[in-house]
C-alpha cells in the first residue's frame, strides 16, 4: 500500500542541450529523407531506346510475328506496351491495326503485300519513351514459294564513316541469288528513299545520312520467284569524323516556277581542305516530292524548265569535293511548274519561321508571285530529313502549323496555292528544320 504522504516523484525537465539536440536530430532527418526523395527525382529519366525493337517471326500470312523491345537505358526496369502498324510495300501510309496490342501478331489476308511496322512504349519512374521496329515484309501469302523467315539485320556503328554491313537473312527456300538497296529513312525508320548507287552489302553513311536511320530492301530469287524483306533498321547516325567537305548553308534555287524559265541554283555555302569543286545534278520529283529521278543532261548549275515539268517538282544536288573526299547536299523542292505563258506563277518560295520542336508553332509565309493573288489555301507535309518523301498531314489547311510528337525526327514544308481571278498555282515552301 502507498503511503498518502509520498508525494509524487518531480518528473525531470529535459535539458537546453538535449532539446537542441533533438531539434538537430529531427532537422538532419528530414534533410536526410528531402536529400533522398530528391536523388531518386533526379536519377528518374525518361527511358530512352539504346537498340531498336525488331520482330521476329516468318513474314507470311498466318504466320506469328513476336516483338522484341530492344534495349532502354531506363534507371529501372521499364513495362512495354506495343502497337502493330499495317503499312504499303513501301513502308509508307501506315494505320493501326485495331486490336493488336501484344506483343505477338498473326499476319492477316489484307497483310499480303504489305509491311507491317512496331511501336514499342516503355514506362518507368522517369516517364515514358517509344521507339519503332525496323519495317517487317512485304508480306507474302499463306503457301509462298518463297519467304523471308528471319529479317536480314544491319551490323556496325552508327556513326558517319563507320562501315556497316546487313545479312542476307534467312529464306525458305534457299534463294539463288540476293541483292541489295540501301535506303535513308527518317530517324522512326519510315518514309525511306533508295541511296543512289548502294547496292552491295555494306555501305559507309556519309554526311547526308547523319540523323537518318538506313535500312536495307533485300530481294532474293529463287528460280522465277522473287521475294524482298527489309531488314532491321539502324538508330539514326551521329555525325563522326567529316570525310569531304560540310555542307553549312544548304543549296538552294532562285528563278520563275514555270516552263520555258531559268533556274539558277546555288551550292551554298561549305567548309572543306582547300577550295572544293562542285559538280551538280537537277531532279524531277512528282507533287509530294517522292518518286525523284535525274534530269538527262542536266548537270550544270541552272536548268531551264520544260513541258515535262508541269505540275512536277524540281530539286537540285550539289557534289563538293575536296582532298578528303566527296559529299552530296540537296536544295529544298522548287515548283510544282507552271505552265508556259501561266497568268500566275511563283517567283520566290514561301519560307517557314516558328522553332521546330514539340509543342510549337510553326508559320508559312505567301512567297512571292508574278500576279497579286486574291487569296491563298495551305496544306502542310511531313517530309524526311531531306524534305523528301513526303505525306500530307491530315487536317493541316491553314498558314500555321501546331507540332505534334509525330513531327519528330521530319521536317514540314508547306504547300501554298495562290488564287487570282480564274489562275491557282500552288509552290512548295523551304522546309523547316528538323522538328525536335
Amino acid at each position: 500500500m502507498v503511503s498518502a504522504n509520498l508525494r509524487a516523484a518531480p518528473r525531470k525537465r529535459p535539458s537546453q542541450h538535449a532539446s537542441a539536440r533533438g531539434l538537430l536530430l529531427g532537422v538532419w532527418a528530414l534533410v536526410a529523407l528531402l536529400l533522398a526523395s530528391g536523388a531518386t527525382a533526379s536519377t528518374s529519366v525518361r527511358p530512352a531506346a539504346t537498340t531498336l525493337p525488331s520482330v521476329t517471326g516468318t513474314a507470311a500470312q498466318g504466320e506469328r510475328l513476336t516483338a522484341v523491345p530492344g534495349k532502354w537505358n531506363s534507371a529501372d526496369t521499364p513495362t512495354f506496351t506495343y502497337r502493330w502498324f499495317r503499312c504499303d510495300a513501301t513502308g509508307n501510309h501506315c494505320g493501326a491495326i485495331s486490336g493488336a496490342t501484344a506483343s505477338t501478331y498473326t499476319v492477316a489476308a489484307k497483310d499480303v503485300g504489305g509491311t507491317i511496322g512496331l511501336r514499342v512504349t516503355a514506362a518507368a519512374a522517369g516517364g515514358t519513351g517509344t521507339a519503332y521496329g525496323g519495317l517487317v515484309g512485304p508480306i507474302a501469302n499463306a503457301t509462298p514459294l518463297l519467304v523471308s523467315t528471319a529479317q536480314p539485320v544491319v551490323g556496325g556503328t552508327p556513326q558517319q564513316g563507320a562501315s556497316l554491313t546487313v545479312s542476307t537473312g534467312a529464306w525458305s527456300p534457299t534463294p539463288a541469288s540476293v541483292t541489295y538497296t540501301w535506303e535513308r529513312c527518317n530517324a522512326n525508320a519510315r518514309v525511306c528513299s533508295p541511296i543512289p548507287a548502294a547496292n552491295g552489302n555494306s555501305y559507309v553513311p556519309g554526311a547526308s545520312d547523319v540523323g537518318h536511320a538506313l535500312s536495307v530492301l533485300v530481294q532474293a530469287t529463287f528460280g522465277a520467284t522473287v521475294q524482298t524483306a527489309f531488314s532491321t533498321a539502324t538508330t539514326a547516325i551521329a555525325v563522326g569524323t567529316p570525310r569531304g567537305p560540310v555542307s553549312t548553308v544548304a543549296p538552294s534555287i532562285t528563278g520563275f516556277f514555270a516552263v520555258g524559265e531559268k533556274l539558277t541554283g546555288s551550292p551554298g555555302t561549305w567548309t572543306a581542305s582547300g577550295t572544293p569543286t562542285y559538280t551538280f545534278n537537277w531532279y524531277r520529283c512528282d507533287m509530294s516530292g517522292s518518286n525523284c529521278l535525274s534530269i538527262h543532261g542536266a548537270t550544270g548549275p541552272a536548268y531551264t524548265l520544260v513541258g515535262r515539268d508541269v505540275g512536277a517538282t524540281i530539286g537540285f544536288a550539289v557534289h563538293a569535293s575536296d582532298q578528303t573526299g566527296t559529299v552530296t547536299a540537296y536544295s529544298a523542292l522548287a515548283g510544282p511548274a507552271a505552265p508556259a505563258g501561266a497568268a500566275l506563277a511563283a517567283t520566290a518560295q514561301p519560307s517557314v519561321t516558328g522553332t521546330a520542336r514539340s509543342g510549337q508553332t510553326l508559320t508559312v509565309s505567301t512567297g512571292a508571285w508574278t500576279a497579286v493573288p486574291l487569296s491563298y489555301a495551305y496544306a502542310w507535309l511531313r517530309c524526311n530529313a531531306n524534305a523528301r518523301a513526303c505525306t500530307t498531314v491530315t487536317g493541316a489547311t491553314t498558314s500555321s502549323y501546331p507540332l505534334t510528337s509525330a513531327d519528330a525526327g521530319h521536317t514540314l514544308v508547306a504547300v501554298v496555292t495562290a488564287v487570282s481571278g480564274p489562275a491557282a498555282q500552288a509552290v512548295f515552301s523551304l522546309p523547316s528544320p528538323i522538328v525536335a
